[in-house]
């Protein structure tokens, strides 16, 4: 007789999706108008085409999306638990990508004092996927087969994501992320940030001074 297990789970590795897609009228606007400014500097690299631009998040006109994404990733850290009524989120780095047929990015991780990190879809081929590794070597190296691998389960090496155009997607840095090798002729276009934590600056009003009664 198979007896009931109590399943507690470990130290978790959770991803959050948003479909966002009323920012992408403005985040196109402004990634275009700083992808042409890189396409003016540097030239496409034959082996690597990709370009990638200089921070975004400064601009103006994407002060909503960034104090949302921003907020959204003190909300993931507070949600996960952490003592976030002593912090503040802010970026490190956003910029955008813009990669075309041959291009993908390779299994890495952000340091540099990221916390969380991110993208935000733009264009997408329709078969184009970020790709979350285990962060667990030890797991990895003696994991068994898959009983299925299409299926998200606590076997799983690595899970696809669909990139869709408007959606958000969060991790903590320190999860391994790549993502599959772009084809054809449509380019895949994403926000990518990197959220980090300060101290938040408690002001103290001084005691009332004593004033003696003549």
């Amino acid at each position: 007789m198979f007896e009931q297990l109590e399943q507690i789970p470990l130290f978790c590795a959770p991803i959050y999706i948003l479909d966002k897609p009323e920012f992408l009228n403005v985040t196109r606007k402004i990634s275009k108008k700083f992808i042409a400014k890189r396409k003016q500097e540097v030239e496409l690299n034959p082996i690597y085409p990709v370009y990638m631009t200089e921070s975004i998040n400064s601009d103006p006109e994407m002060l909503d999306f960034a104090n949302y994404v921003a907020q959204t990733a003190w909300n993931i850290l507070n949600i996960q638990g952490y003592s976030m009524e002593f912090f503040q989120t802010y970026f490190t780095e956003m910029w955008c990508q813009e990669h075309y047929n041959g291009s993908s990015i390779d299994r890495h991780i952000h340091g540099n004092g990221s916390i969380i990190s991110g993208f935000y879809f733009l264009n997408c081929p329709d078969d184009a996927v970020a790709v979350f590794h285990d962060p667990r070597d030890s797991k990895v190296i003696t994991n068994l087969p898959e009983l299925n691998p299409t299926q998200i389960t606590n076997a799983s090496n690595m899970v696809n994501f669909q990139a869709k155009n408007g959606r958000l997607i969060f991790s903590n840095s320190w999860l391994p992320h790549s993502f599959n090798k772009v084809t054809g002729s449509i380019p895949l276009t994403f926000i990518h940030f990197n959220i980090a934590v300060a101290h938040v600056q408690q002001q103290f009003c001084p005691a009332q001074p004593q004033v003696e009664v003549i």
